[in-house]
C-alpha cells in the first residue's frame, strides 16, 4: 500500500488530470455500450405482423458476401492501418519520429500518441453508430427479405401462407417453426431496419475521408488523395449494396444505414476530433485598410464649398444666405 500511495504521489498535474479524463471516458463508453447488450441478450425485436402475400419479404436465404469478419477488417484493421501509416510518415518527413512526450512516467513517442487520439476518437463514434443502428433495429423490428423463407411460420389454426385463405390475410399470431435454421438465424429474420453493414462501414469510411483531407498532403500528385478517398467510399458502397443483392436488407434500410453512418462520421470530426473543423477566423478575408483621412500635413486637393472663393474677392462667402456675397436658397439648404 505504502508504494501504491508513493507512486500516485509521484504523478504530476498534468499526469492526474489525464488519468481522470480517461477513466470518464472509460465510464461513457462503457454506459453507450449498455443498450448494445441490452438488444443482444436481453430484450427480443417488435414482433411485428405482415401479410402472406408480401413478395418483399419472400426472398430466398443466401449466406452474406461480406461476412462479420470481413466487415471487421473493413472497419477496425484498415481504419486503424491507415492512420499508422499517415501519422508516422508525416512527423518522419517533418523530422520528428522521435520526439517523445512524458506519460505516467513513461517516454511515449508523439506520432503514437496522435495515433491513439484519432483511434479513441473513431471507436467513441463507431460506439454511437453500433447503439443507434441497434437501437432502431430492436425497436421497429422490420422482417428482412427473406423472413418467409427463415421462419417458416404456422398460423394459429395450423396452416401456413402457403394456404390460399391466407393469402391475403395479415397475420400477427404465428410461430416461427425455422426448421433448418438455428434459432439466431430466426430472431435475425425481424432485424432488417437499419443495416448495420451499412451505418458501421459508412461510418468508418467516411471518417478515414475526412481524416485523409486534412492530414493527407503529397504535392507529387494532385489526385492521389482523391483516388483514395473514392476507394474508401467505393469499399463502403460495395459493402451496402451486397446487403441488397444478399436479400439480407430492403433497399431503404441500407439508404437509412449509409445516411446515418455518414452523419455520425461528419459529427464525430467536426465536434470531437476538433483538428478537422476550420477555425472561424480562417472564414474572414482580412481586407486592407486604407485610411482616408487627412493629417496635418496634407492639402486637401479640393477645398469644401464654403470656403471656395466667390468671384474675384478674398473674402469667403458666408453661411446667412441674406448676406452679401453668400449662397442662394439652392445652395444654402444643400450646404447647411
Amino acid at each position: 500500500m505504502q508504494s501504491i500511495a508513493m507512486k500516485g504521489s509521484a504523478l504530476t498535474i498534468e499526469d492526474r488530470r489525464l488519468l481522470r479524463c480517461i477513466l470518464l471516458d472509460l465510464i461513457v463508453m462503457v454506459v453507450l455500450t449498455i443498450p448494445t447488450i441490452i438488444c443482444e441478450f436481453v430484450i427480443q425485436p417488435t414482433r411485428r405482423g405482415f401479410f402472406c402475400s408480401d413478395e418483399t419479404i419472400r426472398y430466398p436465404f443466401q449466406t452474406n458476401t461480406i461476412t462479420a469478419v470481413i466487415l471487421a477488417v473493413f472497419i477496425i484493421v484498415l481504419p486503424a492501418f491507415v492512420v499508422i501509416v499517415v501519422e508516422f510518415t508525416r512527423f518522419y518527413r517533418r523530422g520528428r519520429v522521435t520526439e517523445t512526450r512524458l506519460i505516467f512516467g513513461w517516454k511515449v513517442p508523439i506520432w503514437i500518441v496522435e495515433c491513439l487520439k484519432y483511434t479513441v476518437h473513431f471507436a467513441f463514434g463507431a460506439t454511437l453508430t453500433l447503439a443507434a443502428t441497434e437501437l432502431g433495429k430492436y425497436t421497429i423490428g422490420r422482417l428482412r427479405p427473406h423472413f418467409i423463407a427463415v421462419c417458416q411460420p404456422q398460423l394459429a389454426d395450423g396452416s401456413s401462407c402457403d394456404a390460399p385463405q391466407n393469402i391475403h390475410r395479415y397475420i400477427e399470431n404465428y410461430i416461427c417453426v425455422g426448421s433448418g435454421y438455428a434459432a439466431s438465424e430466426v430472431r435475425e429474420a425481424r432485424l432488417s431496419f437499419p443495416s448495420g453493414h451499412s451505418s458501421l462501414c459508412f461510418f468508418a469510411m467516411t471518417y478515414l475521408c475526412i481524416y485523409l483531407q486534412h492530414k493527407l498532403t503529397w504535392n507529387a500528385s494532385k489526385f492521389a488523395r482523391n483516388s483514395l478517398q473514392f476507394s474508401l467510399l467505393m469499399l463502403a458502397s460495395f459493402t451496402a449494396l451486397t446487403r441488397i443483392m444478399d436479400n439480407w436488407h430492403h433497399w431503404s434500410d441500407v439508404l437509412v444505414g449509409c445516411l446515418l453512418g455518414m452523419a455520425i462520421a461528419v459529427i464525430t470530426a467536426i465536434f470531437l476530433t476538433k483538428d478537422f473543423s476550420t477555425p472561424l477566423e480562417r472564414l474572414h478575408v482580412n481586407l486592407p485598410r486604407q485610411d482616408t483621412s487627412t493629417t496635418l500635413d496634407e492639402i486637401a486637393v479640393t477645398p469644401p464649398p464654403y470656403t471656395m472663393r466667390n468671384g474675384g474677392g478674398n473674402v469667403a462667402p458666408s453661411l446667412d444666405r441674406n448676406s452679401a456675397g453668400g449662397f442662394s436658397n439652392e445652395q444654402f439648404n444643400s450646404k447647411v
